[in-house]
């Protein structure tokens, strides 16, 4: 009935509005009914081109300041709320997809012509750019792929990736060296602004977790920003974990959908919830594992794909359904935290591969192999005797990375 009425007055519906409303349909799995996504489909069609000609030409003719900047990011993000409503749902997008995604990049490119680092620092950087934060250690991030627009960055454990939607607040920080600090200071603000803008989240796309590694995308620019958060809210960025979780687990794929709410309050917990927000994981086993003299206590290497990106989102999901990871200080219990620590120094999760096509168009891959650290916790462990699991786990061992080069 919601829908039906909003049908009838949808030419009234400012863009932002408009990308509200169908963003409230597949989030809390509405039925939209009265064809209101291929009406909204038409109006975009119809709109868009004149609305995105309005905000280059503010661009062109006014100062570009933290606060243009800021107005021009609510327009872009309503276009990939309204690209991300329309892949969620399952909606036909191949025209009104076209339309969103080339207004969002001929955004982008005015952005990259006409903001400085002056122009993007914001109100919550100070007067100053944002600090370097905590004093590095001896392991720090290393580039895996350095692209026109874009960086993809292998994170060693115990960094904190600080990026948030609207920036970081200075003093945040839990006291872990921060992952834009590695990027500021390994790109020059004159060259590359974007990744000196914390209202921008110095152009990280996506986060993981401080006692996680793993592979970080981020955009140099905007056009490698956009183009990345264009794939990130349509479902075409892959990400690929490796996980050691609690329990034995039966092999095959397993696909785990169960909204997840997470906690205003410091410091953030997330659970399953019917209140919380749509999320997405696919568990499949590669090796079942024993303690060395002990054939009690199994574990399962899991290889892992999302699609939703929800805080904690791997480490819930693998409660939910009773396999906890390793070493979990916030979603096992206490006691068996402190056992996992004696042989286990960190949570065991590793992002260890992604795909994604770059600003020029190519498909592109990033892979980084299980870190030192987490191979030395395999070789404590014993495979199970089922014709699976010595094999792969050798395999691992050898610098093995699921799924590497299939793209």
């Amino acid at each position: 009935a919601i829908s039906c009425r909003a049908v009838s007055r949808i030419a009234e519906f400012a863009i932002h509005d408009l990308s509200n409303l169908l963003w409230s349909y597949p989030a809390l799995e509405l039925d939209a009914g009265c064809g209101l996504f291929g009406l909204a489909s038409r109006l975009l069609a119809e709109r868009l081109p004149a609305d995105t000609a309005a905000v280059i030409e503010k661009l062109a003719a006014r100062t570009v300041t933290t606060y243009v900047v800021a107005e021009v990011s609510e327009f872009t993000n309503s276009l990939l709320e309204f690209a991300w409503s329309f892949a969620f749902a399952g909606e036909d997008m191949v025209e009104v997809g076209d339309i969103l995604r080339r207004s969002l990049l001929a955004i982008a490119t005015v952005l990259d012509e006409r903001c400085s680092w002056q122009s993007l620092l914001g109100p919550s950087s100070g007067a100053v750019p944002y600090g370097l934060g905590p004093g590095w250690g001896s392991e720090v991030p290393s580039i895996v792929l350095d692209l026109p627009g874009i960086v993809a960055v292998l994170k060693p454990p115990h960094w904190e990736v600080d990026a948030r939607a609207g920036g970081s607040l200075p003093g945040e920080s839990s006291g872990a060296p921060l992952f834009s600090s590695f990027l500021r200071r390994r790109f020059p603000r004159e060259v590359h602004p974007l990744m000196h803008c914390n209202e921008q989240q110095f152009g990280i796309i996506h986060r993981l977790d401080a006692p996680s590694s793993g592979l970080i995308l981020a955009g140099k620019n905007f056009v490698g920003y956009y183009t990345l958060r264009w794939q990130q809210d349509t479902y075409e960025l892959g990400r690929e974990y490796l996980v050691l979780c609690h329990g034995r687990m039966c092999w095959g794929p397993r696909v785990i959908n169960a909204k997840i709410k997470t906690s205003k309050a410091f410091p953030v917990t997330s659970k399953v919830s019917d209140e919380g927000k749509p999320a997405w994981t696919q568990v499949e086993p590669l090796c079942i594992l024993e303690r060395k003299g002990s054939t009690q206590e199994q574990f399962a290497l899991v290889a892992i794909i999302i699609r939703t990106g929800r805080t904690h989102q791997i480490r819930v999901h693998l409660k939910h359904i009773g396999h906890p990871t390793v070493t979990d200080g916030k979603y096992t219990d206490q006691l068996t935290y402190n056992c996992d620590k004696e042989w286990c120094s960190r949570n065991f999760l590793h992002r260890h591969r992604l795909t994604f096509v770059d600003t020029d168009g190519l498909l592109r891959e990033a892979v980084a192999a299980l870190p030192k650290d987490l191979c030395e916790v395999l070789r404590g462990l014993r495979p199970a005797d089922d014709g699976q699991s010595p094999g792969t786990m050798r395999r691992l061992l050898e610098g093995w990375v699921p799924g590497a080069a299939l793209v």
